[in-house]
């Protein structure tokens, strides 16, 4: 390994100290599945994501992506936690979906479709957001919150694993937002080089690098020729303490 290799190396490991604040952000994690099982036994009728939709659609505005945000945002605050990309995150991603004025998006990892509401509501005329989910139910809920937001026409929902729908799709995209299985983070984006569906210069946006040590995935993209790849320092969705990053990487054929 070279010395520049070893010194990017290096630097991807940073981000994952260990540390008190780490510490606050695993025990808000738990404190908020307790409330959330209470709910549920409580409950036993809806999850908490059926419980979000239902919150949408009874204060939401219809036709309105910000009012529906906002509702799914309160919810991951002050109810729920919430696996969604979050609202402080989901500006950085805002503005990289705005600079890549991409024609053709990829999303792999749906949840309730609040990041499929962002990057759909931020999309120019002609362009379109492809989104990948392997869980059917969750799918289901995001479909209704496009619907309600009147998005729905900007996004194509596959349901499947991406290993399986990526190599179906025959699209070339200019930006890709990962969000899915983080053990399938650097398998599909092998796939998607394989594939040929990036286009020159196309950007990936990776959530949750630090939250989940995706030591592969970052070593892949930082040490990588025909990547040029940068580190955010965020905080976990909803979190006042718990450190979180993402990795934004640029694809060069």
């Amino acid at each position: 390994m070279t010395r520049t290799k070893e010194k990017i190396k290096k630097r991807s490991y940073s981000p994952f100290l260990i540390n008190r604040k780490s510490i606050y952000g695993v025990l808000e994690i738990i404190f908020s599945e307790l409330k959330n099982s209470i709910y549920k036994s409580l409950d036993k009728e809806s999850s908490k994501e059926k419980k979000v939709l239902n919150y949408v659609k009874e204060k939401a505005i219809k036709n309105d992506p910000e009012s529906v945000l906002k509702i799914i945002d309160d919810c991951g605050y002050n109810k729920f936690f919430l696996m969604n990309i979050g609202d402080h995150k989901g500006k950085i991603l805002d503005d990289y979906v705005l600079e890549s004025k991409a024609q053709k998006v990829l999303e792999l990892g749906v949840y309730l479709g609040y990041s499929t509401i962002r990057i759909a509501r931020n999309l120019s005329k002609n362009s379109h957001l492809y989104s990948i989910d392997a869980n059917k139910d969750f799918l289901e809920i995001a479909q209704e919150h496009l619907e309600f937001s009147g998005l729905h026409d900007k996004v194509t929902f596959y349901n499947g694993k991406a290993s399986e729908v990526i190599p179906r799709l025959n699209e070339k995209f200019d930006f890709v937002f990962i969000d899915h299985w983080k053990e399938a983070y650097l398998t599909d984006l092998k796939l998607l080089i394989e594939n040929n569906c990036l286009n020159d210069g196309a950007i990936i946006f990776a959530d949750n690098i630090v939250l989940f040590h995706l030591e592969d995935y970052l070593e892949f993209v930082r040490t990588n020729p025909i990547f040029e790849s940068k580190f955010i320092p965020t905080l976990r969705e909803y979190s006042s303490s718990h450190p979180d990053g993402i990795e934004v990487s640029y694809f060069r054929k």
